[in-house]
């Protein structure tokens, strides 16, 4: 059963702030080394010296970005730099963006839930993780007992009840109103009468949730819950600790867009674009698309458009091999893929579009499929693919996105996607409302 709690948010005093989208940032894992230096200098109070500071030299187990993020927090929080809210909460949390010229907007609320176990649970990860990416998150999490962001998931309310009890506290000022940097509106209210909170509770007790960002941050969590456990000769579950921050928006809002990540391939050693042509045939139909210099934009446009139109019949990728050779590749049988895949996963993990790159290309034409970390880079922009094929790299392949249904059919049987299987836009911004806790700290309705 899933336990969905209200808490005392910690938001940005407004008195104080008088701008604050210039103290709001991206989620840490999206952040450059550029971007981090930028939004140091943006503003002293921005919530990056919290989720990701800078490295000193001379750095120590007693001075480190983790150390000094929990000495702002507790000096912003002294200093009223920011506030905590006086009663618990849930908070509704809506954006609101344009792509490709279309508008749109995601609604959803951000609220506490009970920690549970992967693998027994109504909580399903659907993304590989990474030790060190966990350890820096849990050093951060031992350093200053606060979630600094929200976990990102997915749960079905196909009669969208949870979102009906939310909307009349949108008539309301919002807590935050602001636009990131690129241009997504970010909204927030509180909701804190009883009604409706006990409302919110109870719909949520018998539905999945379907982790969308935020597994190391989530698995993080579960190991620091576990080592505060061992200490605890009474734990009960209604410990603070036992429960994580997280936003929780429905699988059918119109505004849950993913977007595809591209794999751009480099440094291999001896490629021969003309045989890998050739050996991509044995399990392709390869439609070239011929460009000059003048024309590769307008050419890679049809390209995009026919990935996606043939790509909702078939599995179908498209290629860049540099000098404005173009290529639309469609799946010729998912025999092939069924043969090489002996685990038994589910259907929908074998049929899915990043599952058969890896294994009919990466790994069978390729033989790279254990050095994707040092050949493979990932991104979610087209033109900076095509780029970094004509500075160097060896060729991209573009994708369409992977679908809700797909994620949620593999994420279902406690089955992975592979690494950067999903981006979903927007990203939550940091810096909206953050919880604390102390080790003695209780949650109970």
């Amino acid at each position: 059963m899933v336990k969905v709690f209200p808490f005392q948010g910690i938001i940005y005093n407004k008195d104080k702030v008088k701008n604050l989208a210039k103290v709001m940032s991206p989620p840490y894992d999206i952040i450059s080394p550029q971007e981090q230096e930028e939004l140091y200098r943006l503003h002293n109070f921005n919530v990056i010296r919290l989720i990701l500071g800078k490295d000193f030299p001379g750095d120590s187990e007693y001075n480190n970005r983790y150390v000094r993020a929990a000495a702002f927090l507790d000096g912003w929080l002294r200093h009223e730099i920011l506030i905590k809210a006086k009663k618990p909460s849930f908070y509704v949390y809506e954006q609101r963006f344009k792509l490709s010229g279309k508008l749109f907007a995601r609604l959803g609320f951000i609220g506490l839930l009970r920690l549970e176990d992967f693998g027994r649970s109504k909580v399903f990860p659907h993304e590989e993780t990474y030790p060190k990416a966990k350890l820096d998150r849990l050093q951060l999490l031992r350093a200053t007992n606060a979630n600094l962001d929200a976990v990102f998931s997915l749960y079905s309310d196909p009669k969208g009840k949870i979102l009906k009890i939310l909307k009349p506290f949108m008539r309301r000022k919002p807590l935050i109103e602001v636009k990131d940097q690129n241009q997504v509106l970010h909204r927030l209210w509180q909701v804190d009468h009883k009604a409706p909170l006990s409302k919110i509770i109870k719909e949520m007790k018998d539905k999945a949730v379907f982790i969308a960002d935020g597994h190391h941050r989530y698995e993080a969590t579960l190991r620091y819950r576990n080592e505060l456990k061992e200490k605890n000769t009474k734990f009960t579950e209604d410990e603070a600790y036992n429960h994580v921050m997280m936003y929780f928006t429905p699988l059918e809002e119109k505004g849950l867009v993913v977007l595809p990540i591209h794999r751009v391939v480099k440094n291999l050693p001896y490629f021969d674009p003309v045989r890998f042509e050739q050996e991509l045939g044995l399990f392709f139909e390869v439609l070239p698309y011929l460009a000059k210099p003048k024309t590769a934009e307008k050419v890679r446009k049809k390209l995009l458009k026919d990935l996606s139109r043939v790509g909702k019949e078939s599995h179908t990728f498209a290629l860049y091999l540099g000098e404005n050779r173009y290529f639309l590749l469609k799946l010729r049988s998912e025999a092939s893929l069924e043969e090489m895949v002996a685990e038994e996963k589910p259907k929908a993990w074998k049929t899915l579009d990043v599952n058969i790159l890896h294994y009919l290309v990466f790994d069978r034409i390729l033989g790279i499929a254990h050095e994707t970390e040092s050949k493979v880079i990932y991104t979610n922009k087209v033109e900076e693919a095509v780029r970094m094929v004509d500075e160097g790299a060896n060729f991209a392949f573009l994708l369409n996105p992977t679908k809700i249904e797909e994620i949620v059919a593999i994420a279902s049987k406690f089955e992975k996607l592979p690494h950067k299987s999903t981006f979903f836009y927007p990203k939550l911004l940091s810096g909206l409302v953050l919880y604390r806790f102390t080790p003695e700290e209780k949650i109970k309705v």
